[in-house]
């Protein structure tokens, strides 16, 4: 008898658990992205995995969670990219711009956008994935935009290239870095140096305008500067801490 209840007591806790597990999952998206009050716009996707058994048709809401900086603006792309100013708190996107995710597979068709429009300041927004037909199952992801680093608006005005802050920062596995870079520059790279200097490795930059991704997991903790140099040319140095 004691078998049966304690069998019994397991089956619901199984099923309970099974029921909480949340079928959808968000990867690959920038949780805090950096750049200047000048730039067009700032952007991050993500890629949406459904991890259940059965097809899934997802929707997206999207929730405010800090001011946005007076003068910016934002949206967001799902099955369509919707207007700036069209997305507000608590906005959801209409039933009908739903996307089919098959059992297993993933779609990349998330885009977050933010447009600085030369305004200074943060805003974290929450974007939350869920099941059309079932909306208690729903996955929710927090992004940071920061233009609030006016010293890299002052590089920039003044060499027309420049390197943001590493975020995270201290950073114990990988440390992004975002650069732009002059409209004619012919060479270009970033450079990561320990506390005394040493040479710890040099990676070339391809685009004018990305997001470099820096593997750190293998370097002693302590505390690193990274260099931004085009065509010979030093334009800044910063600080950035790693951590085990």
């Amino acid at each position: 008898m004691v078998f049966r209840t304690l069998l019994a007591i397991s089956s619901a806790l199984i099923m309970t658990m099974s029921l909480s597990a949340q079928s959808l999952s968000v990867t690959d998206y920038e949780s805090h992205v950096v750049g200047l009050p000048s730039d067009e716009a700032l952007q991050t996707h993500g890629t949406v995995t459904n991890n259940s058994s059965a097809a899934i048709d997802v929707l997206v809401k999207f929730n405010l969670i800090s001011s946005v900086p007076a003068g910016a603006g934002h949206y967001f792309c799902w099955a369509v990219c919707y207007a700036e100013g069209a997305v507000y708190d608590g906005f959801q996107a209409p039933a009908n711009h739903s996307i089919n995710i098959g059992p297993g597979a993933s779609v990349t068709n998330f885009y977050a956008d933010y447009l600085p429009h030369n305004s200074v300041g943060i805003a974290t927004f929450e974007y939350c994935f869920f099941d059309e037909n079932n909306t208690s199952d729903e996955t929710c992801i927090q992004i940071t935009f920061d233009t609030q680093n006016v010293g890299v608006e002052e590089v920039f005005a003044a060499t027309g290239s420049a390197v943001s802050e590493s975020y995270p920062n201290p950073a114990n596995r990988e440390a992004k870095i975002n650069y732009s870079l002059k409209s004619d520059w012919k060479a270009a790279e970033i450079t990561l140096y320990s506390m005394l200097g040493a040479k710890v490795k040099k990676m070339a930059l391809k685009e004018k305008q990305g997001v470099l991704k820096m593997d750190v997991s293998t370097l002693p903790a302590g505390m690193y500067f990274y260099t931004l140099t085009v065509d010979d040319k030093n334009i800044s140095t910063k600080k950035m801490l790693v951590t085990k």
